[in-house]
Formats: structure tokens, C-alpha cells, sequence
């Protein structure tokens, strides 16, 4: 499906619960604000948690974006002015003229391309055939159609002909021996109200007479004619206008001969940048090669129609892929300012509360705007899982504020719905190690290199002692895998209030890293629950010192 003149408000890769609710509630405030075409959206899959919210309140999660690259469909032009393989090169020129366009389509009667011709084409046709060339290979209807002629007689019918181009505007004699030279059914003569020459081309049996002025032809000429099979039409353009225009009858078909750039609707716009270096279009066609659109230089310089509102991050490299190739409006965030540049103003909110979705919540609060309960409490999910039931350091009066109207709003009770919460996905032999330490893994950068750090909650320790191997060897996938100096993962006890750091990474990095070994690449942090405000700082610092 097309993503362009659409709105998404999407998290970050990996998204975590505070990234989903919040993304559901603020696209639902824009809808209310009367913004069309607003859609929540996600760059990545749903965590158990998540899923757990979303079930509790029958929500669908958000629509998938693996990436936002603007793609052949996102900029085509659909409104395409396009010709089928009959129409005559005349009517294709005064369709450029008329349209201001320089390239159009030749399609089949089932909407399938057969070609397209440019200004180029047209005019390489014309220099080629008046070059003194007598050929011209069309359609006995498409030279009455070109000329604004009245059929007088037809043997030819609709098909293909070639004819030798003959003008009868020199004396009989001369006139016969440049003719004869040549097969007379192949040749269509060009006269005006010279009956001798009529006659003469008559007897010899000629394919076609084109008589020029509107000059009727005589009741005899007419019945020679008919006893020879010689096809008659009558033009009111003199006999000049007609030689030029008989050329320019060739139908389409004959010119473009089958040669057509061609691209799917899901090929990237990058991509076609460079096949449009050497063409002046290129037609999209569906699985059935059905022409949905076409793709020129014009559509590609466009700006692009896509935006994204981002919350819950504002750095490009925790963005869904492609996010800098499109409009970034807005951003609703409650993290580090990190590389971020946009070409005019936005609205940028990033303030130092406990998640993205208080910040949503309160905007709804201080705009007045209705809330329907289901909001109310995936937003309130989503506050509650960032700051672990208002536990976490991360947690501010404004967060507990928020909650306690969340709780009027849903007719939830913050603590028993927090504990649910997090007992759902408390078992990480459930969850397995990939779904672990992958399910909410951010990258950051410091100094030009790398690190990661996922996090994940559990009610006690046992089973990360358990399976402790088994999350290394998923670390040091995730570290090889994206390049990083430092892949770890911080382990929650939401009970305890406390949580233990498994790490692996380049051997400077672990040698600075300063925190109490309980064993080898296990850390104890105590009072520890918030990877953005007491851990990544720290982490922030090593490589700032050490690279």
C-alpha cells in the first residue's frame, strides 16, 4: 500500500510499550485535532508486554513499517495521459503540445504497455522519414483520421500498410516513369483536381488515392476506380499539408516497437534516480504488467509526501530505516537531543519525565480534548511500564500526576494494573533469549563507534542465572551483527528494585567498565532501574574518555 500524503506517528526500532501507547494515543489527538490521514505506526514487533496491553484493551497494533524509503508507488504519477497502439503519431504530438509533457505510454487494450515515446522519438521519426524517404507504414483509417478525409472507396481495410509516398505535381509522362518504378499497390498518390493524373494512377493500379483541395472526383474516375481496386479518400488540406501529414499517420505501435523502461511499485525512488539519468520515463506495472503509473524526473524532484511524527526517540539511528528521506513534523520525546536536523521548524517536545506517553496524556489534558477509556489505559500502560510503577529514578511529580488522571480516565487502579503488567512476561524461559535481549535493544554512538543496550524485567534472578549463556551468545550475535564496541543488556528485578548488567564487548571497553563483577561479563547494579538515566550516561562517558 502507498505511504504518501499519509502521517505516521512511529517509535523506535525495537519499540518497548511507551513507544506503541504512545504512538496510538498521540495519533489519535491529531485525528481529534481534525489532522487527516494520522496513523499510529511501528518499526518493529510487538514485545510480550506490549501484547499484553493491547489484548487487555481489544487494540490492534499499530501498522508495520519496515521501512519508509520512498518507493516507486509513493511518487508515480497516476493520472497518466496515455495512448493505445492504433493512434496516430499526429494526435500523439498534439497531446505533448497540449498537455505540456514529453513522455507518454503506448498501451494494449488490457492497460499493458507496449511502449512509450518521448519528444525525442517523435523527433528522430519525422527527420528520418522526410529525409527522402517515400515509405510510411500505416493504417488507411489513421491517414483519413490525420488528413480530416472522407472515405470515397476502400479496399485496404484497418491493417498495417506500406506505402510508397507519390505527389502527382508534375507533367503525366514524368509522373509515370518516376511511378513505375515501383510496385503500384504499394503506392498511395498525392493529387489535387488534376484528372489525368488521377486516371493515370488509376490504370496502374495504385493502392491508394489521396485527392487533396476537397475536389470531388468525377462519376467515372470514381467507377475506374472501383473496377481496379484502388481505394479513393477525399482531404480538404492541400497537397503540401497532406504529404507532411500522411507521415505523422504512422499508428504508435510502429515507433516505440516495444522498448519501455519498466518498474515495480515497490522498487525505490534511489533506485530509479539513476535509471532516469539515461531515460525520460519509466513506466510502473503491476505483478500482471498492467501499467500503474509513470515515473519522471519531475515526480522524483517533488518533495517527498510522507511524514513522520517521532516519539519516544528523536535520534535517526534508532529511526525507522529511511526516516531522513522523508518529512519529519514533529517530535514528542523524553530522551537525549541527539543528531537531528530537519529543513523547517517543528514542534519539538523532549522533557525530563519517566516516559513519551505522560506526555501525551497531559497533552490531551491541557487541550481538552476527549479521551475514550481504551486511551486512557494504554497510555497508562505505557507510563507504568517506563517508570516500572513509578519506581524508577526516571519518575517525576509530573508522572504521578499523569497517572492518577490516567486512573480516573480508564477506571483502572495504577497499581494493580502495573503488576499485571509486568507479571505477564515476568518468565524469560517464556520469552526466550532472542525475544529477550532483542525486544527492546537500542544502539547509541559516541565518538564515531557503537554500543547497545537492551532491558528486560523479571521477578527474581533464577532464571537469568539459568539462561544466562544462552543471552551472551545473543549479545555477541546482536554486537557482530551491527557492528558494536559494546552489546549488554540490563536485567530489571521490578521487586527488588534492582538489576544486574550482562555484557560483552572489545576488550578496552570491558576493561573500563567500573561496575561491581559478580562474574565473568555479569555486573551487579544496585538500585539501578533506568537504562536511559543511569546507565547509558555512564556508558556515554567510557567511550567519550576512551575514544
Amino acid at each position: 500500500m502507498p505511504l504518501k500524503d499519509q502521517t505516521f506517528v512511529i517509535g523506535h526500532k525495537n519499540p518497548d510499550t511507551d513507544s506503541i501507547c504512545s504512538a496510538i494515543g498521540l495519533a489519535e489527538l491529531k485525528r481529534l485535532e481534525g489532522h487527516s490521514n494520522v496513523l499510529a505506526a511501528r518499526a518493529g514487533d510487538i514485545n510480550p508486554q506490549t501484547s499484553f496491553i493491547l489484548d487487555y484493551f481489544n487494540s490492534v497494533a499499530p501498522r508495520y513499517l519496515p521501512n519508509v524509503y520512498p518507493k516507486a508507488s509513493d511518487v508515480m504519477s497516476t493520472e497518466v495521459v496515455k495512448v493505445g497502439g492504433a493512434t496516430p503519431l499526429l494526435k500523439v504530438m498534439g497531446l505533448m503540445r497540449e498537455e505540456k509533457i514529453r513522455f507518454i505510454p503506448v498501451v494494449d487494450p488490457t492497460g499493458r504497455p507496449e511502449g512509450a515515446l518521448t519528444l525525442m522519438d517523435l523527433a528522430r521519426k519525422q527527420m528520418l522519414e522526410t529525409d527522402g524517404q517515400r515509405e510510411v507504414t500505416t493504417t488507411l483509417p489513421n491517414i483519413a483520421s490525420v488528413l480530416n478525409a472522407e472515405v470515397a472507396l476502400d479496399f485496404i481495410g484497418g491493417g498495417d500498410r506500406t506505402f510508397s509516398l507519390f505527389v502527382g505535381a508534375m507533367g503525366v509522362d514524368s509522373f509515370l516513369g518516376i511511378l513505375g518504378k515501383s510496385d503500384p499497390k504499394g503506392c498511395a498518390v498525392i493529387v489535387g483536381d488534376r484528372a489525368d493524373i488521377q486516371r493515370r494512377s488509376i490504370e496502374k493500379g495504385v493502392g491508394l488515392l489521396i485527392i487533396t483541395g476537397g475536389f470531388r472526383v468525377d462519376a467515372e474516375v470514381l467507377e475506374e476506380a472501383r473496377a481496379k481496386g484502388v481505394s479513393i479518400i477525399i482531404t480538404p488540406s492541400d497537397t503540401a499539408t497532406a504529404a507532411q501529414l500522411v507521415r505523422l499517420s504512422t499508428p504508435a505501435r510502429r515507433v516505440v516497437e516495444g522498448k519501455f523502461e519498466s518498474a515495480s511499485a515497490d522498487e525505490l525512488v534511489s533506485d530509479l534516480k539513476h535509471r532516469l539519468a539515461n531515460s525520460t520515463g519509466i513506466i510502473v506495472v503491476d505483478p500482471e504488467g498492467r501499467m500503474l503509473g509513470i515515473v519522471t524526473k519531475t515526480n522524483i524532484l517533488r518533495p517527498p509526501s510522507l511524514n513522520l511524527i517521532l516519539v519516544d526517540h528523536n535520534e535517526l539511528s534508532q529511526s525507522v530505516d529511511g526516516a531522513e528521506s522523508v518529512n519529519i513534523i514533529e517530535v514528542i520525546d523524553h530522551h537525549r537531543i541527539g543528531n537531528f536536523h530537519t529543513i523547517h521548524p517543528i514542534p519539538f517536545i523532549c522533557e525530563p519525565v519517566g516516559s513519551t506517553s505522560t506526555l501525551v496524556a497531559e497533552l490531551f489534558r491541557r487541550k481538552g480534548l476527549p479521551i475514550k477509556k481504551e486511551t486512557a489505559g494504554l497510555l497508562l500502560g505505557g507510563a507504568l511500564s517506563d517508570t516500572v510503577i513509578l519506581k524508577s529514578p526516571t519518575t517525576t511529580q509530573r508522572d504521578k500526576d499523569i497517572v492518577g488522571w490516567l486512573e480516573e480516565k480508564s477506571g483502572l487502579d495504577h497499581r494493580a494494573f502495573g503488576t499485571a503488567i509486568f507479571s505477564s512476561t515476568s518468565s524469560l524461559k517464556g520469552r526466550g533469549p532472542e525475544a529477550a535481549v532483542g525486544g527492546d535493544f537500542k544502539v547509541f554512538e559516541a565518538k564515531g563507534r557503537k554500543f547497545g543496550i537492551g532491558q528486560f524485567e523479571t521477578i527474581g534472578f533464577e532464571e537469568f542465572h539459568e539462561e544466562r549463556l544462552k543471552l551472551k551468545d545473543e549479545l555477541l550475535k546482536i554486537k557482530d551483527k551491527k557492528d558494536l564496541k559494546l552489546s549488554a543488556v540490563l536485567v530489571t528485578d521490578i521487586v527488588m528494585g534492582t538489576s544486574l548488567f550482562l555484557a560483552v564487548g572489545e576488550k578496552e571497553v570491558m576493561l573500563k567498565l567500573d561496575y561491581p563483577k559478580l562474574d565473568d561479563g555479569v555486573y551487579e547494579l544496585k538500585n539501578v532501574l533506568s537504562r536511559k538515566k543511569q546507565v547509558v550516561p555512564h556508558i556515554l562517558g567510557l567511550f567519550n574518555s576512551l575514544y
